[in-house]
């Protein structure tokens, strides 16, 4: 067992535990097109970038189509697939989030798998029209397989 030391500030600890989290290069991309970002914490104006993964991803009127990252701020700028530990959305769209955490002042997403949600979240996907979906696919599928069934059967018979 650990000994705690009088002086000990807890809160030391903890900032180097999150210094030690985002181990990393500090990447500032600004008015710029990129293919992909790498970095301990990438911060992202006025650009766009195919994928980016970090430790801590900064947007502004930025676009990304894949962001894989622990925590992801963004103002105003839109990304095609999100994953990321915490994402704090001040405005923007997702096409599909998945976080442990997400803040939102003002997010349109088509469809968000998060742990906890706070905040205004417009989702296209809503788990009713999900189910719906899921049962019209099923539906298409089970008819399709009955006609080729048919045509096979069909085409067996001209055959004998």
């Amino acid at each position: 067992m650990a000994e705690e030391k009088p002086d000990a500030n807890p809160l030391e600890e903890a900032a180097a535990d999150l210094s030690a989290d985002l181990e990393g290069e500090r990447v500032n991309v600004k008015d710029s097109a990129v293919s992909s970002v790498q970095g301990g914490h990438v911060s992202m104006s006025e650009s766009a970038a195919r994928s980016v993964d970090a430790q801590a991803v900064n947007m502004t009127e930025s676009a990304a189509g894949f962001v894989q990252t622990k925590s992801l701020e963004m103002r105003d700028a839109p990304i095609g697939f999100a994953v990321s530990e915490e994402t704090t959305i001040h405005s923007g769209d997702v096409g599909i989030l998945v976080s442990g955490r997400v803040k939102a002042k003002e997010l349109c997403t088509w469809l968000v798998v998060a742990g906890k949600v706070e905040g205004d979240v417009k989702t296209t996907l809503s788990p009713l029209s999900a189910l719906a979906m899921g049962a019209g696919f099923g539906l298409v599928v089970m008819v399709l397989r009955r006609l080729a069934t048919r045509s096979r059967g069909r085409r067996e018979h001209e055959q004998s």
